[in-house]
């Protein structure tokens, strides 16, 4: 964008919704690049759409060139921007544009590095409009890698890339029991963008935005899946199958809050337990809590061992307790726990010298058997 007056006043009440039918709420911080890259996809699909839908941007005192970026997005387009005063943390900011700033019907949270893809806008909105009983709408999410993430001019109005793999591997769009949407042990409504629901959840869960330590409790580190937890008893839900956002996978390690992996495997296990009391049969969860003690033993070495994880023993047995109806797996899983880098060398040795074993064995079993002539 070129000839825009930068200096020109942000405007922080861009337009006066009357009771929008969907809000659309972006918080960032400090990812300016990122940012353009969402705002592009997602503005152009918006603007046929004046007051049934509003886009908010919450942006949490960013430090780098973001209001310059709103300023110059705001001259072409139509949404609101917030701006706070101090960094109130990320929970503080998507609490607060979710349960305070949003004045729609339904909430959809997406984060300032999703790109939306062509036609999502659309397909929710009408989906809500032929459905106006429902409460959840799970949303289908595409994946490619991180290498391919599009520039802002690429994407104007929705990435139109095909994705890698999904989320979903239904494409199903319709009304759903709420345990339909549990269809595998990643699709467990964590991710914010997943998700479209009613407002006054997010209103009656965080009355308040949230100020306290991140990471301590399922609350504060999954916002939008404890809400979701704490009002899926008899809950409406719905599907929309075809992919409505692009994620460009990262290495874990990449993510501010890699260092908390631990503490995620103890906090999901009691979301999982959520579920289960508002009515999701455990047989429909069963794949989930295995995934926890199958497929994360390192997530496990870090609750136990990475003091950067803020875990400990104490931590780790609450973890053992909730998953004590699976004995042998979450024996299994606290043995590839000992393997972990940062595990005492005195209780790692034993188990180091049983793989050594365990391959060396492998490796002679897998030999060519040789036979006399």
């Amino acid at each position: 964008m070129t000839g825009i007056d930068t200096n020109a006043p942000l405007q922080t009440t861009s337009v006066i919704y009357q009771a929008p039918l969907l809000s659309i709420c972006i918080p960032t911080y400090s990812r300016v690049s990122m940012l353009d890259t969402c705002l592009a996809s997602l503005l152009p699909q918006t603007q046929q759409y004046a007051g049934r839908i509003e886009c908010i941007v919450s942006d949490n005192a960013s430090i780098d060139r973001t209001s310059e970026l709103l300023r110059q997005y705001q001259q072409e387009f139509t949404f609101e921007v917030s701006r706070n005063d101090h960094n109130i943390g990320i929970l503080g900011n998507i609490t607060k544009v979710a349960g305070q700033l949003a004045k729609g019907d339904y909430v959809w949270v997406i984060g300032d590095d999703d790109v939306v893809t062509a036609g999502a806008v659309q397909r929710i909105l009408n989906f809500i409009e032929r459905n106006r009983t429902v409460d959840l709408v799970a949303l289908n999410v595409g994946y490619r890698p991180g290498d391919s993430r599009p520039a802002a001019l690429d994407v104007r109005g929705g990435i139109t890339d095909r994705p890698n793999y999904t989320l979903r591997q239904s494409d199903k769009t319709s009304i759903v029991p709420a345990e339909e949407l549990f269809a595998g042990p990643t699709v467990d409504l964590t991710a914010s963008y997943s998700t479209v629901m009613r407002r006054r959840w997010w209103v009656e869960s965080y009355p308040e935005p949230y100020v306290g330590e991140p990471f301590t409790d399922v609350r504060s580190m999954y916002p939008s899946a404890y809400t979701i937890a704490e009002h899926l008893a008899g809950a409406r839900c719905g599907l929309v199958g075809e992919p409505s956002i692009m994620i460009h996978e990262m290495p874990s390690s990449d993510f501010s809050w890699a260092k908390y992996r631990g503490m995620a495997l103890l906090h999901v296990t009691s979301l999982f337990e959520m579920y289960e009391h508002a009515g999701i049969p455990h047989e429909v969860l069963r794949p989930y809590y295995r995934y926890q003690l199958t497929d994360r033993g390192d997530a496990l070495g870090d609750l136990l061992w990475n003091r950067d994880c803020a875990g400990g023993w104490r931590e780790a047995g609450k973890f053992a307790i909730r998953m004590g109806r699976y004995p042998w797996l979450l024996f299994k899983a606290f043995c590839i726990a000992m393997l972990h880098p940062h595990a005492p060398r005195l209780l790692s040795t034993p188990f180091h010298l049983m793989m050594s074993i365990k391959r060396m064995l492998s490796r002679a079993l897998a030999q060519p058997s040789i036979s006399d002539d």
